[in-house]
C-alpha cells in the first residue's frame, strides 16, 4: 500500500508532467502578443467587444481566449472589464517582447521548429515545415518581417562579440574590407570607428540592406559603408572578407557551397575571416542545447563544434591559418586558399 507520502509525490510528479507538457499558455499568449491584446488593455480598452473590434478579431472566439488567459493570470477580469496583471504587465514593459513573442517573428518560428524535433532526430535533418508546408529557409525568403526579425536579434549578438573580432585579428593591416552574414554590420560599425581610414562595405540582399541602413549602423559611420544589394557570394576582387555568422543557419552540404563561392570572390592571397557560434564549452548549459536543437530543426544544421567547422572550411578548399576564441562562444577563424602568400 502506498503510503501518503508517496501519494503526495505521485500527485506532485503527475502535475509536473502536465505542466511540462501543456502547450496551451505559450500559444495563448504568444496569440494574445500578436493580436496586441496586452498593449490595447493597457491602453484602456477593457471590454471583449472592444478588444475584439480593434484587434479585428473573431468575438466568439477572442473571448474564449479572454476567459483562457484569465485563468493563467495574464488577465484580470472584474466588473470595469480586464485589467492587466503583474504578468502581462511585463510583457507590456519589456520592450522586447513584441518581437520575442509575436508568432510572426524569428524567435516564435525557431520555438515553432521544435515540433519537427521527432524528424530531426530520428534522421539528422531539418523537421520543421511552417503551417504553410515551406521549410524554415524558404519561409526566411518570403516573408519579410520573419527575415528582418531574425536578423536584427543576430545583430544585437553581434554586440557581444564585436570585441573580441578587433582583438583577434590585424585590422591596422587591413585597408578594405568587404563583410556578409548575420552580424556583420554591428562588427563593422565597431571596425570602422576603430579604424577610420578603412574602407567598407556590406553585401546583403536589398531588405537587409534596409534593415542595416535604419536600425543598426550608427549615423556617423553610415556614410563612410558602401552597401551592395547581393544575392548570393560576395563580390570579386575581395582582399579581406568578414563573413559573419553565415553558417548557422545552413546544413552542411549549403556551408561548403557558400564557402566555396566566398573562396573564389578572395583575390590571390586574399584572407576570409569566418565568424562562428560554436559548442558551448559547459555540456550542462540546457539553453545552449536548445540553441543548438531549434536550429538544427529548422535549418538541419544546429550549432557546430569548432573543429566540424574547420572541416567545412577545408572541404571548401580553404585552409585554416589561425583560430581564435573571441568569446561568448564564438570562434574567428583566418581562412586563405592553399598555396596563397598568406597560407
Amino acid at each position: 500500500m502506498a503510503t501518503a507520502a508517496e501519494g503526495e509525490e505521485d500527485g506532485d510528479a503527475h502535475e509536473r508532467l502536465h505542466e511540462l507538457t501543456d502547450l496551451a499558455p505559450g500559444y495563448a499568449i504568444r496569440t494574445a502578443v500578436t493580436l496586441g491584446l496586452f498593449d490595447l488593455v493597457d491602453g484602456g480598452v477593457r471590454e471583449a467587444g472592444d478588444l475584439a473590434r480593434r484587434a479585428r478579431a473573431h468575438p466568439p472566439t477572442l473571448k474564449a481566449l479572454l476567459d483562457y488567459l484569465v485563468s493563467i493570470d495574464l488577465l484580470a477580469a472584474g466588473e470595469d472589464g480586464y485589467r492587466l496583471t503583474p504578468i502581462s504587465e511585463e510583457l507590456v514593459e519589456d520592450d522586447h517582447s513584441a518581437d520575442e513573442y509575436h508568432l510572426e517573428g524569428a524567435q516564435a518560428a525557431f520555438d515553432a521548429s521544435l515540433s519537427g524535433l521527432l524528424h530531426t532526430v530520428r534522421t539528422g535533418e531539418a523537421g520543421y515545415r511552417t503551417l504553410a508546408g515551406r521549410t524554415m529557409t524558404a519561409a526566411m525568403e518570403d516573408e519579410p518581417r520573419l527575415a528582418a526579425t531574425a536578423r536584427t536579434a543576430v545583430e544585437e549578438e553581434a554586440r557581444w562579440i564585436a570585441p573580441g573580432v578587433l582583438r583577434a585579428h590585424d585590422w591596422s593591416a587591413v585597408t578594405e574590407l568587404t563583410a556578409t552574414g548575420h552580424g556583420s554590420a554591428t562588427v563593422v560599425n565597431a571596425l570602422v570607428k576603430e579604424f577610420p581610414a578603412l574602407r567598407a562595405r556590406i553585401a546583403a540582399m536589398p531588405s537587409a540592406l534596409r534593415e542595416l541602413r535604419d536600425r543598426i549602423l550608427d549615423g556617423d559611420v553610415l556614410p563612410r559603408v558602401e552597401l551592395v544589394a547581393r544575392s548570393a557570394a560576395a563580390p570579386g576582387g575581395t582582399d579581406t572578407l568578414l563573413m559573419s555568422r553565415q553558417l548557422e543557419w545552413l546544413a552542411d552540404e549549403d556551408a561548403v557551397h557558400v564557402l566555396s563561392e566566398a573562396a573564389e570572390s578572395l583575390t590571390p592571397g586574399g584572407t576570409l575571416i569566418l565568424v562562428e557560434m560554436v559548442t558551448a564549452a559547459d555540456a550542462d548549459d540546457v539553453d545552449a542545447v536548445l540553441h543548438h536543437l531549434r536550429p538544427k530543426c529548422a535549418f538541419g544544421s544546429g550549432v557546430r563544434g569548432a573543429d566540424e567547422v574547420s572541416a567545412l572550411a577545408e572541404r571548401a578548399g580553404l585552409a585554416v591559418r589561425s583560430r581564435e576564441d573571441i568569446g561568448w562562444d564564438h570562434r574567428l577563424w583566418v581562412l586563405v586558399r592553399p598555396g596563397s602568400s598568406e597560407a
